[in-house]
């Protein structure tokens, strides 16, 4: 037994050295970030993932006064990146661009729907964005319905590229052909660019891109919009309907990407880049930017907001796969 006296000693100097632990570590949390922050983006570069992630990157440098560098990490229908995220430390200085492809199953990938929602917290939804039907000039179709009977005569010989197996790109021609009775070859590329090449070279006669790449290849010629997977017509491809609106009622090919970080992340941090994403998107300079590249930005009100909307879309694409309305091959 000790004196009342000593003992109370002990334990008021126990309490500071824990007071002073706590601030310590407060103090280290308030610094975040500290060092560079990479927000790692699944695709190749030049796509509309990493466009919007370059932008992002750029004004949170600016505002936070660290540096948010964007480092590409395609290939295995995004399983490298996402893989790379998911066992980095969950400390706020990795990050992942997801989209919504990464919640489709049957991709034949190593990554299920589940895994990217188990192995991700949500930050925020960034921005959503239709896909374009595009065709080469050289193949003379004009319209979809021009497109449908070209297909139709060709059965097994009209290719369609895409930036990877399970990809929202790859989705779109899927569900296009199953729609319209065609037999489509996909061609799955590591990214959309070299998809467009080919394209051009006429190799593969239809690719679905995204339209911040989509629109600059229309509106110099290179390429004819048929169709916009989205439910609305873009102002900066005037004269060019959704595929619902051409015929095919239903069609509608969500299509988003939005900041996660490894599972674990404190949720301060988390709702720290929240605040600061959406303080970007939501000025006017990003969204005149957004709507350039035939994107909308979009930010979730907070993180559970988003990971409701990625669960939804897991269940949405569940279903539509396991009914048999739509194959990956």
């Amino acid at each position: 037994m000790c004196r009342a006296g000593p003992c109370n000693r002990w334990v008021r100097i126990l309490a500071l050295a824990l007071a002073l632990w706590l601030s310590g570590w407060g103090c280290a949390f308030a610094a975040y970030p500290d060092r560079p922050v990479r927000i790692v983006v699944p695709y190749t570069a030049g796509g509309p993932a990493d466009l919007l992630a370059r932008y992002i990157a750029g004004r949170l440098t600016q505002s936070t006064g660290q540096s948010f560098v964007v480092e590409n990490r395609p290939g295995a229908g995004l399983v490298i990146g996402a893989d790379a995220v998911a066992k980095a430390d969950a400390d706020g200085y990795t990050l992942l661009v997801n989209a919504s492809s990464m919640l489709i199953p049957g991709q034949g990938t190593s990554r299920s729907p589940e895994d990217n929602l188990r192995d991700f917290a949500p930050v925020t939804l960034i921005g959503t964005l239709p896909m374009v039907l595009l065709v080469s000039p050289d193949l003379h179709v004009d319209n979809l319905a021009q497109l449908g009977a070209y297909a139709l005569q060709r059965p097994g010989q009209v290719n369609y590229g895409s930036s990877g197996s399970g990809s929202l790109t790859h989705l779109s021609g899927a569900l296009l052909a199953s729609m319209m009775g065609l037999d489509l070859v996909h061609v799955p590329y590591k990214g959309i660019s070299p998809a467009l090449t080919d394209l051009a070279a006429g190799r593969v006669q239809l690719v679905f891109a995204g339209a911040p790449i989509a629109v600059p290849f229309v509106r110099d010629g290179r390429f004819v919009a048929l169709g916009l997977t989205g439910t609305r017509p873009l102002p900066m491809l005037p004269g060019v309907q959704t595929l619902a609106d051409l015929g095919l009622a239903g069609y509608d090919v969500p299509s988003w990407y939005g900041i996660v970080a490894p599972v674990g992340t404190p949720t301060d941090i988390l709702g720290f880049l929240h605040q600061e994403i959406a303080a970007v998107l939501r000025t006017e300079k990003a969204r005149t930017q957004w709507t350039q590249w035939g994107a909308e930005p979009t930010v979730s009100e907070n993180p559970s907001q988003f990971s409701e909307l990625m669960r939804n879309d897991v269940r949405k694409w569940a279903e539509l796969v396991g009914s048999g309305r739509l194959k990956l091959q």
